[in-house]
């Protein structure tokens, strides 16, 4: 090849990788710092797929000795025009306070974008002194505008400012993903986001996860631990009250857990509806997977209580519970069955030891 033809070669190559790069460089989305929103549809409770805003909610992370306590508070504070729900977060490194932040959102009810209105930061050292009060700012104050917090519909791609404080807080986010499998300390959720977290002011990157329902599940070293609600429907996230809200109108919660169930968030209610004592399992989007209501033996089918007295021949009978499934979790999905089951889960005591049993309608141990 001639030493023409070649020149010619390299510039057209050289001409087709700097147009892409070029264009690649075009197309890379910058990150949202404006948030056109009408401030009056914006409310100081709720929540979206991963992120809640009712008081009580409580999510605790550690790292090693360390720890990192995100407490949603009953408490409001008016930002920039907003009434804003108080999320304050503790940070103890060593077993000694190190951080304390009250964080203000608001959420808008019509898409679920959580925006952050800013936070007050109390900064302590080795003796329990406040030192600083490094990283505060307040939306409509010194320039500071509010940032989107958690999308209500996360896609990946999606770049946004999380702080816009300039020469105080830039924080920004990307999102990498919405299928990620993370296990936890308190059990393994799949469908999570990830996040890859930077500053406008500052160098490194870091990444977050957060679980459907839940929230926080991974940030830096921090690992979540242990998750509270407290004992009342305006705890739980949307989906969840609304659920149990509208099959069980005068319940009244005695206790909550979560469970990750075969990868999908699930709230298992144990609550009285008048005198009688039921449990139900309500996914984090809504579903109720199942229903259970503690009834006497001459509410069960013959057959399952042929089934049940032989098996307590020599002990005695005590809690039956009815139960109801429509649903089942496979897979980090949510699958409704063919026709609801019905089984009885049975205590029996004998010999000052107790155990259950769990038989279905026609009287088959299960």
């Amino acid at each position: 090849m001639s030493k023409r033809k070649i020149t010619v070669a390299l510039l057209t190559l050289w001409f087709v990788v700097t147009f892409a790069s070029t264009l690649s460089c075009a197309a890379e989305q910058k990150y949202q710092d404006t948030f056109k929103v009408e401030k009056d549809s914006l409310a100081d409770k709720g929540s979206n797929t991963y992120m809640v805003l009712q008081p009580g909610f409580k999510l605790i992370l550690v790292d090693g000795k360390d720890t990192l306590t995100i407490t949603v508070l009953d408490e409001t504070k008016t930002v920039d025009g907003v009434k804003t729900r108080i999320i304050e977060e503790r940070e103890t490194k060593g077993g000694k306070l190190e951080e304390v932040s009250r964080n203000y959102f608001a959420i808008n009810k019509s898409n679920g974008d959580i925006y952050y209105f800013g936070e007050d930061v109390d900064m302590y050292d080795e003796n329990g002194k406040v030192t600083s009060h490094e990283g505060s700012w307040l939306s409509g104050v010194a320039d500071a505008k509010f940032g989107l917090i958690m999308p209500g519909k996360p896609k990946v791609g999606d770049r946004y400012y999380q702080e816009v404080a300039p020469k105080v807080a830039m924080d920004r986010a990307e999102v990498v993903s919405v299928r990620e499998t993370v296990k936890s300390p308190v059990g393994t959720f799949e469908n999570c986001l990830k996040t890859k977290e930077s500053s406008g002011l500052e160098s490194g990157v870091e990444n977050k996860l957060f679980a459907p329902g839940v929230g926080l599940l991974k940030d830096g070293g921090f690992k979540l631990a242990k998750i509270e609600v407290p004992a009342r429907d305006t705890g739980l996230p949307d989906p969840v009250a609304k659920t149990f809200k509208t099959m069980f109108p005068k319940g009244k919660i005695n206790k909550v857990d979560v469970d990750a169930e075969n990868g999908v968030t699930v709230y298992d209610l144990e609550f009285k509806d008048g005198p009688t004592e039921k449990e139900t399992d309500i996914t984090a989007d809504g579903t109720m997977l199942e229903f259970t209501v503690v009834v006497d033996a001459e509410d069960v089918p013959a057959a399952a209580m042929k089934t049940i007295r032989k098996a307590a021949e020599g002990g005695t009978i005590g809690r039956i519970e009815h139960i109801e499934i429509s649903y089942e979790t496979k897979n980090g999905k949510v699958v409704k069955l063919s026709e609801t089951m019905t089984n009885y889960a049975v205590e029996i005591t004998r010999d000052g030891k107790t155990t259950e049993i769990v038989v279905n309608a026609d009287g088959d141990q299960t």
